[in-house]
């Protein structure tokens, strides 16, 4: 029976379940390995990747590596030799080459790429110290603002901060890792859009938070011109970072009247936007 790897930081999450699940149907045999769980090194000059259970990684035929980061801790590193011997094998691996190119694809070096082929993104400012920091706060600077973390889900990184005073004290609880500043775009609604193999499976329309400073009044539905936009320029960013897979954050910004992308997520969680919209997301990623 052909063999399927899942490379996840939780197994119970809704995403590894279903892909297992699809897999399963698609009659692989299928394991779901934590990062955690994998143990690597070298023994008398080898490099060893131990997966447990006996279970080697030349038996599969197809990997699909999620997430490998949680608050606090980073397996990136354990993920990154795990697919750097994939590839030396030879075996499929979804999103394989984006992650090879691009270890760490985090929202900094999202914004520069696309910039530079002249996809919609939304400006911004980082530091590499706080000397940085404290150059540009003793500049002029336009309130309100969004500072947000280089990597993070779920918005956990993501600050409107509405006056210098908020901004200063950010600064002072700043420890490491790369903020970006952001201007507060006027915003009433988002995106969650997903493309699997440059094909656009569709969007889910969310409100904007007003922890976020989201806009009031009622959510637009747009012309046939426009949603034809948003199409185009997902799949062009997805083309951009060679992914298989990913899901796509986009804004629509009031004031522009344009769309406006986010991120770029290769390992997107996908739950709600298959309960909304009804595509098997999970089944089209094992199809690849």
């Amino acid at each position: 029976m052909k063999k399927m790897l899942v490379l996840t930081r939780f197994v119970k999450e809704y995403e590894p379940k279903r892909l297992a699940e699809e897999g399963r149907r698609a009659r692989f045999e299928v394991d779901l390995v934590k990062y955690g769980q994998v143990d690597i090194g070298v023994a008398d000059g080898k490099a060893v990747i131990d997966l447990g259970k006996s279970r080697k990684l030349s038996d599969y035929e197809l990997v699909i590596p999620r997430a490998a980061s949680k608050k606090g801790s980073s397996m990136v590193g354990v993920k990154t030799v795990i697919l750097e011997e994939i590839r030396r094998l030879g075996i499929k691996v979804i999103n394989g080459e984006s992650f090879a190119k691009y270890p760490l694809l985090g929202k900094i070096e999202q914004g520069m790429m696309m910039a530079k082929v002249g996809l919609p993104t939304v400006d911004f400012v980082t530091f590499g110290s706080k000397l940085g920091w404290r150059k540009y706060l003793k500049g002029v600077i336009s309130f309100p603002l969004m500072v947000k973390g280089r990597f993070g889900s779920h918005g956990r990184t993501v600050k409107l901060v509405k006056n210098r005073q908020e901004l200063e004290k950010i600064y002072g609880e700043y420890k490491q890792g790369a903020v970006l500043i952001q201007p507060k775009l006027k915003v009433k609604q988002w995106y969650r859009c997903i493309v699997v193999n440059g094909v656009y499976l569709g969007e889910m329309r969310h409100r904007q938070k007003d922890k976020y400073g989201g806009e009031e009044g009622k959510l637009k539905k747009f012309n046939k011109l426009k949603m034809d936009r948003l199409k185009e320029i997902c799949v062009k960013a997805v083309e951009l970072f060679e992914c298989d897979y990913a899901g796509i954050d986009v804004v629509w910004d009031e004031d522009k009247k344009d769309w406006a992308i986010l991120e770029v997520n290769r390992t997107a969680q996908f739950k709600y936007f298959e309960r909304r919209t009804g595509v098997n997301v999970a089944e089209k990623i094992i199809e690849l």
